[in-house]
C-alpha cells in the first residue's frame, strides 16, 4: 500500500507516525480498553443510566418534561462519547497529516483496501460516531473509499472485548451471526457500494492540499529539511487540518445527538419487548437501530437486556446489527465526505443486512426451538398447573448479671481468618443444582443464630431447600456440631427463611420457616427440642409464593412479637408481580401466631427482597421499610405505635431517593450523634469508571480456592453447566442436547428447566404443561412467569419514592424526625458490587460501627466480584478494607449472620455462598474494650426486639443500638447488644427504651470485657 514517501518530507512522517502511536497508545490505555474491561467484568449487571448512553451526568426522571427529557439526554450523550469523539478528531487530524506526507494511498483492488480498513479500524476500539471522523479524516487524506467505509464499521462491530462482552450477555450463535454479518459488510458490501461511486470519491485526491513547506532556495539549505523545521511544519499542518476536521465533523454530532435524543425519548421502547415478531417490524427496529448514535458496546449491552426481557430474537439480531455499525452521525459524515448516494448505499446495505440477519435468525430460533421441544419433552406425561399448597388465608426495675468473656481467639496476620465452616463442625453440604439456576433459588439460604437450649451459646440454623434444616449447637467455644432434629413434613419442602425468634414469650426461641410455595410455618422450642415433626402452618396469603424477606418487632406496643412479610413472586424476567406479592403483618396476640389476624400493607406490590422494623424517627414508635426489587419503588411505613403505619410519600419530602434494585435495608447509628441511619443497598457500581473498591476474580477461578473434594466436584459440575446454560429469553434452544451428557438429578432438571426457557420464548404458557410432573418447580417458574402484573394507578405512581440506579443510598438527617437526605458518595459507601446481605456493626471494637456487604449473583458474568468491607474511620468517611481485614471471598454470597460465636467479646461471621461451602470469618481482632448486653423483657417480648439502648463511656463518648430482627437478606443475628469501646474501660451510665416505649436507666457501670444479661422485671 503505502511504498512511497515523500522525500522532502521523511522527518515529517516519522514525526506524524510519532504521533499517532501516542495519541493512540494513550487512548488504549487510558480510556478506552480500561472501560470496555471495565463493562466486560460487569456484563450482566450493567445498567443504563440513561436511554442513550451508559452513564448519566443528569439521571432522566420520568417526572421529567418531554423537552427536559431531550435536553438531558442530548447532554449525557456528549458525556458518555466525549472521549471516544475527542481521540476520533485528534486522530482524524494526525492521520490527515500523516497522509500529506505519503504519495501512494491504498491499493488498486477494492477488496484489498476493504481489508486495510478491517486491519485499520479493529483495534480503534471506537464507537461509530467516534469512528466517523476518523473516516472523515482518512478520506479526506486520500484513502480510497473502501478503506474509510471498511474502518469505520470495524472499530465498533469487531473489537475483541466488546465481543467477549457479548459472549458473556448473548446466545453464543447470535454473536457468531454477527462477526459473520460485519465482515460480509465490511469486507463485500463496503466493496460493492463503492464501485457504485463516482472515481473521485471511489479514489479522492486529499481535500487538504499536501504541505509545500518553505523551498530550499528560500531557506538557504539543502533539500532535506532539519528537525526543527520538520518539527514546526507537523504543527503548522496539524493545525490547520484539525481546524478543517472540527469544522466538518464537531457541529454535525451535537446535531446527532439531539436527533438521537429526540428519537430515543419519543419512540414507545418499553413496547418493544412484548412486541410479537413480524417482518414490518423487524424493519422499524432494524431502522431505528441504523439512527441512533450509540456509544461503543451499548448495542450488545442494550440487546442483552432487551432479549432478557423477552425482546424476540429476530429483532435482537436486527439490532445487533444495525445499532452499532451505523447511525445517523455516520450519515452525515459520508454525506458530506463521499455524497448523499454513499451515505445512502452504506446505510441500505447495513440496514439489508440487518433485515436478513434478523430474518434468518428468527426463522432458525423457531425452527431449534421445535426440535428443542421434542427431545426435551419425548413422553412426559401433561400435568396440572401447580398450585400451592393449601394455607389458611413487674415493677420494672433492672437485673444485670455479668459474665467475662473468653479469652481472645489467637491473633493472626489479619483481623478476620477465613475458613471452610467444616472446620468449626458446620458440615452442611454444597446444596445447588440445575434447578436452582433461577430465582429465587440461585440467591441462596437463610442463616439465623440465636441461643436455642439457653445454655449461654449462641446456635446456628440454615435453611435448605433440600432437606428443610440444618441445626447447629455451639459447645461456646466456637465449634459447632450437628443437632439430629425429628423428621416432618419440612424435610421434603423448599425452606428458604428459618428464623430464631421467641413468638410464644416463654423464653424458648421457636423457628418461624418460610418455604417456596408450601406455606409457612412455626415449629416450637419445647424446652430447647425443636419440635420439627409437629410444625404448625401459618394463615398467609392463598396465592402467596414466597416471603422471601421477614421481620419481627412489636409496632403495636402489646408485649409480643408480630411478624412483618416481604412476599416475593417471580423476580428478573417478571419484574413486575401482581396481589400475590403483597406484603403482609402478621398480628401476634398474646404469644399466639396463627396469621389469622393481619393487615395487608397499602402501596403497590414489589419483589420485595428486605424488609425491616426499625425506629427511623427516634419517636419511640416501630417504622417499617420495605426494599422492592427492580421498577417498584421501596417503601417506608412511619408507625405510630399503636399498630398503624401511613408510607412516605414522595409529596411528604421526606425521603430523598431510594435504589432501584433493593436487596438489603439497614437502619443504625453510624456516626455516634444518636441519630439513625438508613443504609439501601443494591447492584452499586457504575458500567464506566467502576470503583477500585470493586474487587473481581475472574469466574473461571470460582471453584479453586475450595478446600472439600466433594464441594468442590459439586461447585466445578455447576460451573460447567453455567458456562454454556444462559436462562429465560437468552437460552439457545440448539443446546437442548446437551442435557443428553448429563446425569441423573442433573438430567431430569436440565430437560425441565429447558422446557421452561423454551416457553418464555415462545411467549406460551401452555408450554409450561409439557414440564414432567416430578419437576414442579420448574414449572412453577413457568406458570409464574406468565402470571399478570398489577396495574399502577396514576396516584400510586405520583406518590412513589424517586429511585436511583448504580449507587448504594446512605440517607440521614440532622435531627432525628428530619428529611433524610443521601450522603453515601460523601461517606464512601456508594459502592458495593451485587450487593446483598449487609452488618452494620463494630467488628474491629474501636467504637465505630463497619459496613460489611456480601456480593455476587449467578447473572451471566466473566467475573466473581468479593465481599466489600468498609471500615468506619471515625470521621464520618468509610474505606474499602476487605483485603487488609481478611474478609475478601470471590464465592458469590448472599446470606451471612454475625454474633460472638466463641464468646471472646468480637464478631464473628458465618456466610452461605451459592455453589459453595459454608464459610466462617473468625474474628482474631487482639485491640479494643467491648461490651455485650442481653436483654430480657419480662414485661414485653423476652429478648427485647425494638429496644433501643443508649450508653456512654468513661470517656464521654455515646452510643446507641437498636435491637432489630430482620432487614438485610436472608440473614439473622442473635438479637444481642454489641458495643466496641476503643479505648475505653468502662460504661459510665446507659439506658433501655424498651418496645413499649418506656424507659429504665442502666443501674450501674459496666465494665468492659463482659457479658451482661439485662433483664426487666
Amino acid at each position: 500500500m503505502i511504498k512511497s514517501i515523500d522525500p522532502s518530507r521523511q522527518k515529517r512522517f516519522s514525526i506524524a507516525v510519532l504521533m499517532i502511536v501516542v495519541l493512540a497508545v494513550l487512548f488504549w490505555t487510558g480510556s478506552r480498553y480500561p472501560a470496555l474491561d471495565e463493562k466486560a467484568m460487569m456484563s450482566g449487571a450493567i445498567q443504563l443510566e440513561d436511554p442513550l448512553s451508559f452513564d448519566a451526568v443528569v439521571p432522566i426522571d420520568a417526572a421529567m418534561s418531554t423537552v427536559e427529557k431531550i435536553g438531558y439526554s442530548t447532554l449525557n450523550w456528549l458525556n458518555t462519547n466525549k472521549k471516544g469523539m475527542t481521540f476520533g478528531v485528534l486522530f482524524a487530524a494526525t492521520f490527515l497529516t500523516l497522509m500529506g506526507y505519503v504519495t501512494q494511498r491504498g491499493f488498486r483492488g477494492g477488496f484489498a483496501n476493504a481489508a486495510l480498513g478491517l486491519v485499520i479500524g479493529t483495534p480503534l476500539g471506537v464507537c461509530v460516531n467516534c469512528a466517523a471522523p476518523i473516516a472523515r479524516g482518512m478520506h479526506a487524506g486520500g484513502l480510497r473509499a473502501e478503506t474509510t467505509l471498511a474502518a469505520m464499521i470495524a472499530s465498533p462491530t469487531l473489537n475483541v472485548v466488546v465481543l467477549t462482552l457479548a459472549i458473556s450477555l448473548l446466545p453464543f450463535y447470535l454473536v457468531v451471526v454477527k462477526i459473520a454479518v460485519s465482515l460480509f459488510i465490511i469486507l463485500i458490501a463496503v466493496p460493492l457500494v463503492a464501485r457504485l461511486l463516482p472515481d473521485e470519491t471511489r479514489a479522492p485526491s486529499p481535500d487538504v492540499p499536501a504541505p509545500q513547506g518553505w523551498s530550499a532556495q528560500e531557506l538557504g539549505q539543502p533539500s532535506i529539511e532539519g528537525l526543527g523545521l520538520a518539527v514546526a511544519g507537523v504543527i503548522r499542518d496539524f493545525g490547520r487540518n484539525l481546524w478543517f476536521i472540527l469544522r466538518m465533523t464537531v457541529p454535525l454530532m451535537f446535531l446527532a445527538g439531539f436527533l438521537g435524543a429526540v428519537a430515543i425519548t419519543l419512540l414507545p421502547g418499553e413496547m418493544i419487548t412484548t412486541l410479537p415478531y413480524g417482518f414490518l417490524a423487524l424493519v422499524v427496529i432494524a431502522a431505528v437501530g441504523l439512527f441512533l448514535p450509540v456509544p461503543i458496546a451499548f448495542d450488545v449491552v442494550v440487546v442483552g437486556v432487551l432479549l432478557a426481557a423477552g425482546l424476540s430474537h429476530g429483532y435482537a439480531m436486527a439490532l445487533l446489527i444495525t445499532l452499532g455499525s451505523f447511525s445517523v452521525y455516520s450519515w452525515f459524515i459520508v454525506t458530506q465526505s463521499m455524497g448523499l448516494r454513499a451515505a445512502n448505499l452504506m446505510a441500505g446495505a447495513v440496514l439489508i443486512s440487518g433485515i436478513v440477519a434478523g430474518a434468518a435468525v428468527q426463522g432458525w430460533h423457531s425452527y431449534q426451538s421445535r426440535k428443542a421441544l421434542e427431545l426435551l419433552t419425548g413422553e412426559a406425561p401433561l400435568t396440572q398447573p401447580f398450585m400451592a399448597a393449601a394455607a389458611s388465608e413487674a415493677d420494672g426495675s433492672l437485673v444485670v448479671t455479668a459474665t467475662p468473656f473468653a479469652p481472645r481467639s489467637a491473633s493472626a496476620d489479619t483481623p478476620f481468618v477465613r475458613l471452610e465452616a467444616t472446620k468449626i463442625g458446620i458440615d452442611k453440604p454444597v446444596e445447588f443444582s440445575m434447578r436452582d439456576m433461577w430465582p429465587p433459588f440461585w440467591e441462596g439460604r437463610s442463616l439465623s443464630s440465636g441461643d436455642i437450649d439457653n445454655d449461654g451459646d449462641l446456635d446456628l440454623v440454615i435453611a435448605s431447600t433440600e432437606v428443610g434444616l440444618y441445626v447447629y449447637a455451639n459447645d461456646g467455644a466456637g465449634q459447632f456440631s450437628r443437632v439430629d432434629v425429628a423428621g416432618g413434613p419440612l424435610d421434603e419442602m423448599p425452606v428458604f427463611n428459618a428464623v430464631l425468634v421467641d413468638v410464644d414469650n416463654d423464653g424458648w426461641r421457636e423457628l418461624v420457616v418460610a418455604t417456596y410455595r408450601r406455606g409457612m410455618f412455626v415449629i416450637e422450642n419445647d424446652a430447647g427440642q425443636l419440635r420439627t415433626a409437629e410444625p404448625a402452618p401459618l394463615q398467609t396469603r392463598a396465592d402467596a409464593v414466597l416471603a422471601l424477606a421477614l421481620s419481627f418487632g412489636d409496632p403495636d406496643q402489646d408485649g409480643d412479637l408480630d411478624v412483618a412479610l416481604g412476599n416475593w413472586a417471580a423476580g428478573w424476567y417478571r419484574r413486575i408481580p401482581g396481589e400475590e406479592s403483597r406484603n403482609r403483618i402478621l398480628w401476634n396476640d398474646d404469644g399466639v401466631l396463627t396469621g389469622a389476624r393481619f393487615t395487608d400493607l397499602p402501596g403497590i406490590p414489589g419483589e420485595t427482597l428486605s424488609i425491616l422494623f426499625a425506629d427511623i424517627n427516634a419517636d419511640g414508635n416501630a417504622d417499617l421499610l420495605v426494599g422492592n426489587d427492580f421498577e417498584i419503588p421501596d417503601y417506608y411505613y412511619l408507625g405510630d405505635g399503636h399498630g398503624g403505619f401511613d408510607a412516605i410519600t414522595f409529596q411528604d419530602g421526606l425521603v430523598e431517593h431510594v435504589p432501584t434494585t433493593t436487596m438489603g435495608i439497614k437502619v443504625a447509628d453510624l456516626m455516634n450523634d444518636g441519630v439513625p441511619e438508613v443504609y439501601a443497598v443494591q447492584i452499586a457500581g457504575r458500567s464506566s469508571g467502576v470503583s477500585d473498591r470493586l474487587k473481581m476474580q475472574p469466574l473461571a477461578q470460582y471453584c479453586d480456592a475450595i478446600e472439600q473434594a466433594d464441594a468442590r466436584a459439586t461447585c466445578q459440575e455447576n460451573m460447567a453447566i453455567k458456562r454454556w446454560y444462559k436462562s429465560g429469553n437468552n437460552f439457545n434452544p440448539s443446546y437442548a442436547s446437551k442435557c443428553q451428557t448429563l446425569l441423573g438429578r442433573q438430567a431430569a432438571e436440565c430437560k425441565a428447566m429447558l422446557i421452561k426457557d423454551l416457553a418464555i420464548q415462545k411467549r406460551d404458557p401452555k408450554v409450561c404443561r409439557l414440564i414432567p410432573a416430578d419437576q414442579w418447580v420448574a414449572q412453577s417458574y413457568c406458570e409464574l412467569h406468565f402470571a399478570p402484573p398489577r396495574k399502577i394507578t396514576s396516584a400510586e405512581a405520583d406518590a412513589a419514592l424517586p429511585q436511583i440506579k448504580r449507587a448504594n443510598v446512605l440517607l440521614e438527617s440532622e435531627t432525628a424526625g428530619g428529611p433524610l437526605m443521601d450522603s453515601a458518595a460523601a461517606r464512601g459507601l456508594e459502592v458495593g458490587g451485587w450487593s446483598w446481605d449487609t452488618k452494620v456493626a463494630d467488628f474491629d471494637n474501636d467504637g465505630f460501627q463497619d459496613v460489611y456487604i456480601v456480593n455476587g449473583t449467578w447473572v451471566p458474568n466473566e467475573v466473581s466480584p468479593s465481599n466489600l468491607f468498609f471500615h468506619n474511620k471515625g470521621d464520618g468517611t468509610f474505606s474499602e478494607a476487605s483485603g487488609a481485614f481478611g474478609l475478601e471471598d470471590y464465592l458469590m454470597t448472599a446470606a451471612a449472620t454475625a454474633f460472638d460465636m466463641d464468646g471472646d467479646g468480637d464478631l464473628d461471621i458465618i456466610s452461605q455462598p451459592v455453589n459453595g461451602p459454608v464459610i466462617a470469618f473468625v474474628n482474631a481482632g487482639q485491640t479494643g474494650n467491648a461490651v455485650v448486653l442481653g436483654l430480657s423483657d419480662m414485661r414485653g417480648n423476652r429478648d427485647g426486639i425494638g429496644a433501643l439502648v443508649t450508653v456512654t463511656d468513661d470517656l464521654g463518648v455515646i452510643r446507641t443500638r437498636e435491637v432489630q430482627l430482620g432487614g438485610g437478606f436472608m440473614s439473622f443475628d442473635a438479637p444481642e447488644v454489641h458495643v466496641g469501646l476503643g479505648q475505653a474501660s468502662r460504661i459510665v451510665s446507659g439506658k433501655v427504651r424498651w418496645a413499649d416505649g418506656v424507659e429504665t436507666p442502666l443501674p450501674q457501670a459496666l465494665e468492659a470485657g463482659n457479658r451482661y444479661q439485662v433483664s426487666r422485671q
